[in-house]
């Protein structure tokens, strides 16, 4: 199977050396991508211009960060632009709903080993993203716990071109799933996370579930008509078919339980090497976002004892240009 390679600071399309690191906090200096592509080069610097106007915070358009929507909207600027308003706008509304604090902090979260990604690619070249509903721990997780889970994956695996031109294959396992599952599917958590699901910059996303029950496809029935055409369109269901669910992700690359060859489980040391490596990067995310000029420190918002989402609007951190001030609306 294909090695994972990432492009935050080698492995650049050209060739060429990478950009150093930058003295004054350590962290990798931005990567400057398709160089030799003088079409693709205009139209991340033409969607960077719009992104640094749109307000008065402190916005990310690195290079990478760009190509995420440029790739999914097949490099149409405007398209890419504006779905990287309706991301703005869904994560101010729903700030709980992403990754918001030190990447140390998430630590025993992680460990809970709910969803992670493996370190090798299948066949068509995609990451592969497990979630195990199953070990979610009802009693002590919200629905924002897993949204951040999520963030944080999601975070790693599309820092890499392969990813962005070939995708991610998720495979959702519902051994085990609870009947307390349920308080979670309410038509507001559905909502809010189906159009960040949508609003994910991948052109190319498969979801395989595997180990559901006649009990779990009453779950699934609740659930399926809320979700977008998008997603609908991309479940497989596998029940216990492993020779089906290998046509999508090979054995080779899954442990026995999934009828794989690799070994009896996963190996999470290296499968949560892959975020503490990137600690710094990860970190760096939390800058953006404020207002420009003015120092950002990431808080810690605090962790309800039941889920909690908005119901309403948030105003926008920024002042937006050429507009009124007034609450952010999320497109559905």
């Amino acid at each position: 199977m294909p090695e994972i390679k990432a492009v935050t600071k080698g492995a650049l399309p050209n060739g060429k050396d990478p950009v150093p690191e930058d003295a004054s906090n350590g962290s990798p200096a931005p990567v400057t991508l398709f160089a030799d592509h003088p079409e693709r080069a205009r139209k991340i610097n033409e969607l960077r211009k719009l992104i640094q106007s749109y307000d008065d915070c402190n916005r990310r358009c690195d290079d990478l960060f760009l190509c995420r929507f440029l790739y999914c909207c097949d490099w149409n600027v405007e398209e890419a632009f504006g779905r990287i308003v309706k991301l703005i706008k869904l994560k101010e509304a729903n700030p709980e709903w992403f990754f918001h604090k030190p990447i140390a902090t998430y630590g025993e979260l992680l460990n809970r080993n709910v969803k992670f990604a493996l370190d090798r690619r299948d066949r068509r070249g995609r990451r592969v993203f497990v979630s195990r509903l199953g070990a979610i721990d009802f009693s002590s997780m919200t629905v924002t716990d897993l949204a951040n889970l999520d963030d944080i994956w999601f975070e790693l695996m599309l820092n890499e071109l392969d990813t962005l031109e070939n995708g991610v294959t998720c495979l959702i396992d519902m051994s085990g799933y609870s009947l307390k599952s349920f308080r979670f599917l309410t038509p507001q958590n559905i909502r809010i996370g189906s159009a960040k699901t949508d609003l994910l910059p991948l052109k190319n996303i498969e979801f395989h579930v595997v180990n559901s029950s006649v009990f779990m496809n009453a779950a699934i029935a609740i659930l399926y008509p809320m979700l977008s055409k998008k997603i609908k369109e991309s479940v497989r269901f596998h029940y216990s078919n492993w020779e089906s669910l290998h046509e999508y992700i090979p054995a080779d690359i899954l442990p026995q339980e999934y009828g794989g060859t690799c070994g009896k489980t996963f190996d999470f040391q290296t499968i949560h090497g892959q975020v503490w490596d990137k600690s710094i990067e990860l970190d760096t995310i939390l800058t953006y976002g404020g207002r420009k000029g003015v120092a950002t420190t990431p808080i810690a918002l605090p962790t309800p004892a039941t889920t909690v989402v908005k119901t309403k609007g948030a105003k926008t951190k920024g002042k937006h240009k050429d507009a009124d001030r007034k609450k952010a609306v999320v497109e559905e």
